[in-house]
């Protein structure tokens, strides 16, 4: 199906020229004489698609294209070219300050071959490096190129099921038989991105004149006194700009007092202007009327607008090239915590240090960095949106009762007798434990398995991940106790206020603790196994990788190290999620295995990279080089294994359970 596309080495930069010019065009790039136009030799040569790709410093930053039937070479570039200037709504939209700083792709597909074996034969079809995958199956459709198993390190194998996972199919599919699977290869072009030599950008356009900016600002303050009043406000200015907006920031300063900042933010396709606006300053009255700001004398109002977005990789290995800080605010983003800052006394440079300390953000590979163009009534802003710890209450109050176990004291008492009946069994110390925290019905026994094994410490340290938005990433639950239907648990509110003084990072906080069950399911069973034994609850958002979870580790074993009793760590982890019955237990074998190579480094890699949905990989990490640390790390002993198809008899999307103790 289509040969390669025969096309002489003079032709190939015309090519390259060709989807940059486009592209450019797309973006607003204003050309000056006739259109490029590539001979005819050239732009009638027939390919089975094409695709164009960008990428800034080796990370991707756009990829479309067009396929599925013989077309034009000119055809297939210029439709790929578009696509990719404008439709890749993984990313923001493309700012045309990035371009100078892109390397463009053009891969010219053809020779479709339909994979003809079946099952695992499928494997000795693909090629890495010459081949790419294209799969179909029920609808469902993906596609990878061949750089994409080269640049990761993929083998055959591993391609196929990354490419299942690009369709949103189950990673085993392609050795289903109603699974399509085509190999297919590519002539490509690569080079720095060329801007036209002829033609000229627009000059940056402000999204609003200063004049109404202006009426913008004003009209917020009438609106918001407007509203504190019971008056009716102006959802409207006539004759005002009100275009597509990225983030909006309302500020209100006051002397004496913390500002008080509202923010939106939509990276893609951005917020209608002056409604976002009216939004926030409905926001603004909320908090005043509840008294979450109070401030004396005079307030001072400001907005600031952040619009035509650029990435710049991370904070730990940032592209800054571009930024024109009179012009641009800088963003940085990790988990729930991001800050931008705009001040144009300051170098790029600066700008990120201002804003990664502004929101709490260190150096790391998950810490995003974008800019924006800016348009602020104050000559200079700096703005966090991170949470704060927050105090909550002494004692915990039970959030999952009712529908992760029973609610009826007597229903939960008599499934733990349940869980707990059998033979006895020989209770050892152990420093590490990992349970699941599914529904009792589910996870139960399995920790019960685990927990009927360990003699226990005065304390223990829950490490789960964090399945809600609330809070704090890093949350180390302030509780003094945490209550559940007939009982209650002690916290050691002590060590819990060490290890947030101690490990970078962690807070105090009880809000992202305020829901979340991966704690609470193990309430039950430790107050019937363990009743002296005091809690410090430390739920892990994800965003930390491994370097950041070493880091974890060598403070927290600051910390247990000096203490003449340590403290039993629990890990709080189901294993991978919504697979079938029997990928997920292939899955669930390799995070498995790895966990018990004793090796934090190689396991945490083994899961993340082969995209095992393990919720409490992070917790994992943590706790196993805690204990290497501390020169513990010897010996990894499994319990017990299921998944939910053992209590439901459903085998098409389940999710796993594993029982281990470490040593």
């Amino acid at each position: 199906m289509t040969e390669r596309p025969q096309l002489a080495a003079e032709h190939e930069p015309l090519v390259h020229r060709m989807a940059c010019r486009i592209m450019a065009s797309a973006l607003g790039y204003r050309a000056a004489g006739e259109p490029e136009v590539l001979p005819a030799e050239v732009a009638d040569l027939p390919v089975m698609g094409a695709f164009v790709t960008l990428k800034r410093s080796g990370r991707l930053r756009a990829c479309c294209g067009v396929l599925g039937v013989p077309m034009p070479l000119s055809d297939a570039v210029r439709n790929a070219a578009l696509r990719t200037a404008t439709e890749d709504s993984r990313f923001p939209t493309i700012s045309p300050t990035e371009l100078p700083f892109q390397q463009l792709e053009v891969s010219l597909l053809h020779n479709f071959q339909t994979v003809e074996q079946r099952g695992g034969a499928r494997v000795q079809a693909v090629e890495v490096g010459r081949h790419g995958l294209q799969i179909r199956r029920e609808g469902a459709a993906g596609l990878l190129l061949p750089g994409v198993a080269v640049e990761n390190g993929y083998q055959s194998e591993e391609f196929l099921r990354q490419v299942c996972l690009k369709a949103g199919l189950p990673a085993t599919a392609w050795e289903d038989g109603h699974a399509t699977l085509q190999t297919f290869e590519t002539l490509s072009m690569t080079g720095p991105f060329a801007v036209p030599s002829t033609g000229s950008w627009p000059q940056p356009a402000s999204l609003v004149t200063a004049e109404d900016l202006n009426k913008l600002i004003h009209t917020c303050g009438m609106n918001l006194s407007a509203i504190l009043q019971g008056a009716t406000p102006s959802y409207f200015i006539q004759g005002c700009g009100d275009g597509n907006v990225n983030a909006v920031t309302l500020s209100l300063t006051a002397a004496g007092a913390e500002p008080l900042h509202v923010f939106r933010l939509s990276m893609r396709p951005g917020m209608p202007l002056q409604s976002s606006l009216f939004s926030l300053t409905e926001a603004v009255a909320g908090m005043l009327r509840s008294g979450q700001w109070r401030a004396q004398g005079e307030v001072r109002m400001s907005l600031a607008l952040l619009y035509d977005p650029a990435m710049h990789g991370t904070t730990a290995d940032p592209d800054l090239r571009g930024i024109e800080p009179s012009r641009r605010a800088l963003f940085v983003v990790e988990g729930s915590r991001s800050a931008w800052s705009f001040d144009p006394s300051m170098t790029p440079d600066q700008l990120l240090r201002n804003a990664m300390d502004a929101g709490g953000i260190r150096s790391s590979s998950t810490a995003s960095v974008f800019s924006f163009s800016a348009q602020c009534t104050e000559p200079r802003v700096t703005v966090s949106n991170s949470p704060r710890g927050a105090a909550g209450p002494a004692v915990r109050p039970p959030a999952v009762a009712g529908t992760f176990y029973p609610a009826q004291p007597g229903a939960l008492a008599q499934m733990l007798d349940k869980f707990l009946s059998g033979e006895p069994v020989e209770r050892r110390r152990w420093p590490a434990v990992m349970v699941p925290h599914a529904g009792l019905v589910y996870s139960g026994r399995i920790a019960a398995s685990v927990f009927q094994r360990v003699e226990f410490p005065d304390t223990a340290i829950i490490l789960c991940p964090k399945h809600t938005r609330l809070g704090v990433d890093l949350a180390v639950a302030p509780h003094r106790e945490w209550s559940f239907p007939g009982g209650v648990v002690a916290g050691d509110a002590d060590l819990a206020r060490e290890l947030a003084e101690s490990i970078p990072g962690w807070e105090l906080d009880a809000a992202a603790h305020r829901q979340e069950h991966a704690i609470e399911v193990q309430l039950p069973l430790l107050a019937r196994l363990a009743p002296k034994t005091r809690i410090v609850a430390v739920s892990i958002g994800g965003s930390a990788d491994f370097e950041r979870c070493r880091e974890f580790a060598v403070a927290l074993a600051r910390v247990l190290e000096k203490r003449e009793e340590r403290p039993l760590l629990i890990i709080s982890s189901d294993m991978n999620h919504y697979a079938s019955d029997a990928e997920n237990r292939r899955l669930d074998e390799i995070a498995l295995s790895a966990l018990t190579q004793l090796n934090p480094e190689s396991a945490y890699r083994a899961v993340a990279e082969r995209g095992i949905t393990m919720c409490g990989l992070r917790p994992a990490t943590i706790a196993m080089e805690t204990l290497k640390q501390l020169g513990g790390l010897t010996r990894c002993e499994r319990v017990a294994y299921a998944t939910s198809a053992d209590v439901t008899g459903d085998r098409t999307r389940v999710v796993g359970y594993a029982g281990l103790l470490f040593a």
